[in-house]
């Protein structure tokens, strides 16, 4: 009797084994729908652009959906296979030049990023997005509320600019910040626009477009002489140039920035990395 329940024990946790091993990413083939579903369930979404003849899309299905871990990783998201020739709508509305293309959106299907090809780099990029992307959006769906009836509701943009800001979601943070400084209520206080138009730049400048950001960061200071965030802009401005190579302007802001703020525990660690910066333009 004992020896038949351990063999039975034994076949049951194989099939247990088994089965967990071949479970698959669950796919949905209707956007709209998926869309939907992760409205209502707070999840984000995530979109494979993929065809029939795409070889590196047929490999990626083979070597990296299947794989264990990534399937798992996926559980939380809306996963949704898009057809790059019978979808031409999603391809223009995310700018899908080339396959695979997979991107990561929100429950409102807003691009928090996206990866295109299929390679070694692709690979280590596509897992490090699954670990760190949000999962649960329930705490914003309030805001979501308030701007599908109204889609100018400043406050309610800048809720979601700032969670997604918080949750390392720049880029859309910028959309959503820029959307809230379009509106009459954000326009009215002083406060939250000041904050916004320098966050804009401080956004820029972490995803390294230091172009984007110095020019952000310039307006804001010739338009807030007097504004709380100086010295905070100053410090990226001043690396933002060194980081393109502008010299003069380095050599421009410094002995301002000492002047304004000479007690700055930030000066050290501004010289420090236009230092770093000059000598990768000498070697």
């Amino acid at each position: 009797m004992i020896k038949t329940l351990t063999v039975v024990l034994t076949t049951l946790l194989l099939a247990l084994s088994i089965s967990a091993q071949t479970e698959d990413i669950v796919w949905e083939k209707d956007f709209k729908k998926a869309k939907a579903l992760a409205r209502e369930t707070s999840r984000p979404l995530l979109l494979d652009f993929t065809a029939p003849w795409c070889k590196p899309c047929k490999a990626m299905d083979e070597r990296f959906w299947v794989l264990p871990d990534v399937v798992q990783m996926i559980k939380p998201f809306v996963a949704v296979k898009v057809d790059f020739d019978n979808e031409k709508g999603l391809v223009g509305k995310y700018n899908v030049s080339a396959i695979p293309f997979v991107v990561f959106a929100d429950p409102l299907g807003n691009v928090v990023t996206f990866r295109r090809g299929f390679g070694e780099k692709s690979v280590r990029d596509l897992n490090s997005i699954l670990n760190e992307m949000p999962k649960d959006f329930s705490a914003l769906n309030k805001y979501y509320d308030a701007i599908e009836l109204k889609k100018d509701d400043g406050n309610a943009l800048l809720k979601i600019a700032d969670a997604y800001r918080n949750s390392r979601m720049l880029r859309l943070s910028s959309d959503f910040y820029k959307k809230a400084l379009k509106t009459e209520e954000i326009q009215a206080d002083a406060e939250k626009t000041e904050r916004i138009s320098v966050t804009l730049g401080l956004n820029a400048y972490s995803v390294q477009d230091y172009r984007e950001a110095n020019e952000i960061i310039e307006d804001y200071m010739k338009n807030y002489p007097s504004g709380k965030y100086r010295e905070v802009s100053f410090a990226a401005l001043i690396v933002g140039s060194a980081k393109l190579g502008k010299w003069k302007a380095v050599d421009k802001y410094l002995p301002m920035f000492k002047g304004e703020f000479p007690s700055s525990n930030s000066y050290a660690t501004i010289l420090k990395t236009v230092e770093e910066e000059k000598n990768k333009k000498d070697k």
